[in-house]
């Protein structure tokens, strides 16, 4: 049965909303699930740089008799590590997950619900990366039940923003709807406390939060602090911010989404930790947002869209067709283009195969694009990416775009299709995604898009996807660089060394070099037997009992248990993950992690070079390495994690190792082709064990042992709360940012808007005043009269009326954009890059025919005929009224400028006599 109702389909259930998540349990006596609703739900964020830290709490009320077993359904964004799980019955019994092996962890569970102890169990689904199941066993009646999840998250760079883009997924609260089982109101036990959401935003030093906004939800932000030390009187910076969601309902209509736009975020950082228990193992993150300009190239590009019938829920084909249409008039020529369009079924546009964009082939797509409509059915996408592969010129780049909104089970199925054939064709095909909609599975989009040396990109439905689509088509014109790899340089140790001469000397350790190990065979039976005591065994041993439960062994890990017959593969002395670095593209953040073993160089690594050729020439980058002074795990778990999430989409570092024994070089996948998938399920393990993150073969188990224990005597992280103190998070201070600041002295805080013609009220601080004088005068704002005051703390607030587009819009929620003329604009464009002059433009341009005829003479514009005279003006249009949008349109106005200079125009004279016009 499907974890949100019914029967789980190949391709996706087509009515997300209607899925439930939340703690459940099933009776025998009656059909389908009953659902216990969540009384309280809290989330509690803190953002450092581009790493996010949660702590997921939320409370049910157990029904009125004993339950032996409930389950906890949720998803969580794709590619986070958990790094903690408690469970907590009544406010006293707590009990604390560690991670193991799957089974084993499964095993555990069962002995201790059958012994009568209260037990937790939390699971990855084997079919989908980011839904997890939670089972708690031996629930007395009338309960309140807590679960508590930590976990650590990647953020992404958002295109349309230009900033990090935070997201929570729907469900951490149920989604209601009408589902075949019955659903208990949470009203049922009690008033419910509803949603409490904070994020607390801290950009590292440098950096500053220039806004804070949530597309999907009325948010509260404050700017200068965070929530946590709220009444220190800590001093103020802007480099950090707090945003807040409250709700009276324990129900989320849509994922909430969180955009953080700071200064220098895209600046290359390399930061390194050492682990505090585990004896000399360090771990090294580098990240960046790449700004290059290379020389672009000509590939064959192919828009894999989705039709299935979930895509008529809200504005997801309207804002599908905006997409195509500018991905359309935005190619250039000399590319080849096809659209497939698929749900249950799927065809191509052009079914001999792509075609060269021409005027013909761009008129005949977009008729195609206009009939587009969700009529296709369900969601069945490996077919129609499978035969766009098979269909690609073999002597040009491919590039893939898959469009959807959609949701399926078997991901790991196409995963290993997109890796199968982006290997075969060393690197020519790629592969890049657009989540659309509320309820997008990031797990699916992210996949595809690792899979396919891509990136990805979300947007809701109220979300303007331009800026996003625009930059994607970028990406797919940059050339392939499919030799990127990673140095570390180390410098010259301090003077009074005790291997002072050794260490007098610049060393470099590659990557590479270390993927070379030594694989010691395992011992076989026969071997066993051999050294084994000669003494007979008898074949009728009277004290034996043939009764006896033989240990299962796939349930045991040590000798003659699960991997027993498997080689031991020691661990690299440098393991990296994504072990291939995928392609880098700008505004797409790409972050690489290093796990140092103890037999790496123990120098102080200096700085880390990113190499890579192109067709143009070597590609190089050198990013200095920052040492945190505070031994720290944040580092370690998150590069455990990418390198896991790897290993179970069927890549990884251990794909590429080789055996030292072996004289032929083999790969260990070719050398152990009926064992391989056993080593890379045990290396998963070990990383998940180790470094106490899960997995899909890794799960956390919680078993309450002797006597109850009370939460005073319970040793662990608390959620961040109000008055509490951040934890350790990059070591003590991260990137040697101060201390957190005090709610009680924020220079802004926001109220909501008072009626639908004004906007938010929000109080400033006169400290913080003068840093935003440009951007209050040029929001007009005004003071209300008499009210300032003087607060608590000394600090002289004002209060000010905000206008709806002023400055109040970086720190809400943006309006809904009203008609886009930029569409309008688009769909009139030729493909030829003019535009006609046509009373249809003029309207668009919110021009009259007439003043422009009595104007438009004197100044000279109509030498050239009407379409050089209206390209000239859509192209003043853009700059004068359209600026803000320039990473929309430029393309658009660059295939423009192209087509003016041919016409002999000197194109910049045109453009500003224009603007008179304007």
């Amino acid at each position: 049965m499907s974890l949100f109702g019914g029967q789980p389909l190949f391709g996706r259930q087509e009515h997300p909303t209607n899925a439930i998540c939340g703690f459940y349990h099933i009776f025998h006596d009656r059909p389908g699930r009953q659902f216990l609703a969540p009384l309280s739900i809290n989330a509690h964020t803190t953002i450092i740089s581009s790493t996010s830290r949660t702590t997921l709490r939320q409370t049910f009320q157990s029904p009125s008799f004993q339950v032996q077993e409930l389950k906890y359904a949720f998803p969580l964004y794709d590619g986070v590590s958990v790094v903690g799980f408690v469970c907590t019955i009544n406010g006293d019994r707590v009990i604390h997950g560690v991670v193991k092996e799957r089974s084993q962890a499964r095993e555990t569970f069962n002995k201790a619900v059958a012994q009568g102890q209260v037990a937790g169990l939390l699971e990855q689904s084997f079919e989908a990366s980011d839904v997890f199941t939670t089972t708690v066993g031996n629930i007395p009646a009338n309960a309140s039940l807590q679960v508590e999840i930590t976990y650590l998250g990647e953020l992404k760079h958002d295109a349309q923003v230009d900033g990090i883009r935070f997201t929570i997924p729907t469900s951490i609260a149920p989604r209601y709807g009408d589902y075949p089982g019955e659903l208990l109101k949470s009203v049922q036990f009690g008033v419910t406390k509803g949603i409490s959401i904070t994020v607390d935003a801290e950009m590292p030093n440098g950096s500053q939060i220039k806004s804070v906004q949530s597309p999907s939800h009325p948010i509260a932000v404050t700017v200068g602090n965070t929530s946590v030390g709220a009444a220190k009187g800590v001093e103020m910076s802007l480099q950090k911010a707090s945003a807040t969601l409250s709700l009276g309902t324990a129900e989320l209509d849509k994922d909430f989404i969180l955009h953080v736009v700071a200064t220098n975020t895209a600046n290359p950082v390399a930061v390194l930790e050492t682990h505090p228990t585990i004896p000399n193992h360090r771990a090294l993150m580098a990240t960046l947002v790449p700004k290059f300009n290379l020389p672009s190239s000509k590939p064959e590009i192919v828009f894999v869209c989705d039709r299935s019938g979930s895509m008529s829920d809200g504005k997801r084909i309207p804002n599908l067709k905006t997409a195509l249409h500018l991905f359309l008039k935005s190619l250039p020529l000399g590319v080849k283009f096809n659209i497939c369009s698929f749900g249950s079924h799927f065809d191509f546009m052009f079914p001999e195969g792509s075609r060269t964009y021409d005027a013909s082939s761009l008129a005949h797509a977009t008729q195609y694009v206009d009939g587009i409509d969700a009529n296709y059915g369900g969601t069945e996408m490996y077919k129609p990416l499978e035969d766009t592969f098979k269909r690609r010129y073999k002597d040009m780049d491919l590039e893939v775009f898959m469009l959807t909104d959609g949701e399926i089970w078997d991901q790991n199925r196409v995963f290993e299709m997109i890796n199968t054939h982006v290997a075969k064709s060393e690197g020519a095909i790629r592969v890049f995604s657009l989540g659309i909609g509320n309820n997008v599975s990031h797990a699916l989009i992210e996949g595809i898009a690792q899979a396919g040396n891509g990136f990805s990109q979300s947007v809701s439905d109220d979300e303007n996807m331009n800026s996003k689509v625009v930059r994607m088509l970028k990406a797919s014109l940059s050339p392939h660089v499919k030799d990127y790899t990673l140095e570390i340089k180390y410098g010259k140790e301090d003077s009074g060394s005790a291997t002072e001469a050794e260490d007098d000397f610049e060393l470099v350790e590659k990557v590479q070099d270390a993927l070379v190990i030594d694989v010691p065979e395992p011992m076989s039976e026969t071997a066993a037997a051999e050294k084994a005591p000669k003494k007979p065994i008898s074949l009728f041993d009277e004290v034996v009992d043939v009764d006896t439960e033989i240990v299962n062994a796939e349930l045991d890990t040590s000798a003659g248990g699960k991997y027993s017959h498997v080689p031991k593969v020691p661990e690299p002395k440098i393991l990296q993950a994504p072990f291939v670095i995928p392609s880098l593209f700008p505004f797409s953040r790409t972050s690489v992690y290093l796990l140092l073993s103890p037999e790496a160089s123990r120098k102080t690594p200096k700085s880390v070079v990113l190499r890579g050729t192109c067709p143009s020439g070597p590609l190089e980058l050198e990013i200095p390495v920052t040492i945190l002074s505070e031994p720290g795990e944040t580092i370690h778990q998150l590069a455990a994690r990418k390198a896991v999430k790897e290993l179970e989409e069927g890549r990884g570092w251990i794909y590429h190792a080789k055996d030292s024994n072996d004289e032929n070089g083999s790969r260990l996948q070719a050398k152990y082709s009926g064992r391989f998938s056993d080593m890379v399920e045990r290396e998963a393990v070990r990383l998940g064990v180790t470094y106490q993150v899960g997995g899909k073969w890794c799960s956390f188990v919680a078993v309450e042992e002797g006597e109850e224990v009370k939460v005073s005597e319970v040793k662990h992280t608390p959620p961040l709360s109000e008055g509490s103190a951040a934890p350790a998070f990059f070591g003590s201070s991260p990137f040697g940012a101060p201390a957190l600041a005090s709610a009680a002295t924020a220079p802004y805080r926001w109220t909501p808007a008072p009626s639908a013609d004004k906007g938010p009220t929000v109080v400033i601080t006169s400290e913080l005043l003068a840093q935003y004088e440009t951007e209050m005068q040029e929001a007009a704002c005004e003071p209300l009269p008499d009210e300032d005051s003087d607060d608590d703390f000394g600090t002289v607030r004002r209060e000010v009326s905000m206008p709806k587009k002023g400055i109040a819009s970086l720190f809400s929620a943006p309006a809904a954009p009203a008609v886009d003329n930029l569409e309008r604009i688009v769909s009139l464009q030729q493909f030829t890059g003019q535009w006609a002059g046509s009373d249809d433009l003029l309207a668009v341009l919110g021009l009259d025919k007439q003043t422009v005829s009595s104007k438009v003479g004197g100044l000279g514009l109509m030498d050239k005929g009407d379409d050089v005279f209206a390209t000239a003006l859509v192209l003043a249009y853009l700059e004068v009224h359209l600026s803000e949008r320039k990473d929309e349109w430029e393309m658009l106005a660059e295939k423009a400028r192209d087509w003016l200079q041919g016409q002999g125009v000197d194109v910049d004279g045109f453009v500003e006599k224009a603007k008179q016009l304007l």
